[in-house]
């Protein structure tokens, strides 16, 4: 019976030009997906500070660029400290060496608003402040949410608008910011204040109100990404 005979071919040895050839003819011939643009919530008890002090026209739109920052580590905290610290050869006061050391430094994250849309975030806030009047008599988070609003700060800002100029205004959208920031970012932190204020009952896990302001504010503040290049 006559046998067969069976061959068995060595393995083919490509050169670097064929192998790139070779590549390119087995891979799938869909393109790879663009990227799309994602949004991120940053927690607001990573925040230490916002500051307004730009202002920019995009698509016909004045913006105004709000620098977010994170909060520092104890070790970066000091450092800073030492710093700027004020003494009398600095002849500056603590204020006037915080607000040199917030310019100096680089937020971690910026985010643009037209002024009307932080006018939006104080009137939202206002009216969840006037829709539940009868529980901020209780309790001690909405009436701190009062004293924000209802300050001589945070009155007539079309009237300051006008008459001010443009560091007027970085002072006045960086000041309702923080101030929003500290009530909020107090409750997304621990949840409720065991100290009472004036006879008024602790904020509770229970205070809706803080939580819907949290989530505007955190709404606000949202970082944006953009789609990336690949390179």
């Amino acid at each position: 019976m006559p046998s067969v005979a069976t061959s068995s071919a060595s393995p083919r040895v490509l050169t670097p030009s064929q192998a790139v050839v070779h590549a390119a003819s087995s891979s799938p011939s869909s393109a790879p997906k663009a990227r799309a643009p994602r949004n991120s919530f940053v927690p607001l008890q990573r925040l230490e500070c916002v500051r307004v002090a730009k202002k920019l026209r995009r698509n016909g739109h004045r913006l105004y660029v709000a620098g977010v920052f994170y909060k520092r580590n104890e070790a970066r905290r000091r450092l800073s400290d030492c710093v700027y610290k004020a003494s009398a050869a600095s002849k500056e006061s603590p204020e006037a060496m915080h607000t040199l050391m917030m310019s100096e430094r680089e937020p971690d994250y910026v985010v643009e608003h037209r002024f009307s849309e932080f006018r939006q975030l104080r009137d939202s806030v206002a009216a969840l402040v006037r829709a539940n009047r009868a529980h901020g008599l209780e309790c001690a988070g909405c009436q701190d949410l009062q004293c924000v609003i209802r300050s001589p700060q945070h009155q007539n800002w079309t009237v300051k608008r006008m008459l001010g100029n443009k560091e007027t205004r970085f002072a006045l959208l960086t000041k309702f910011l923080n101030d929003l920031l500290a009530l909020a970012g107090e409750r997304t932190t621990s949840g409720s204040i065991t100290e009472e204020f004036g006879g008024a009952v602790s904020i509770g896990d229970d205070c809706s109100v803080l939580e819907q302001v949290s989530e505007l504010l955190q709404k606000f503040l949202k970082r944006n990404y953009q789609p990336s290049l690949g390179i």
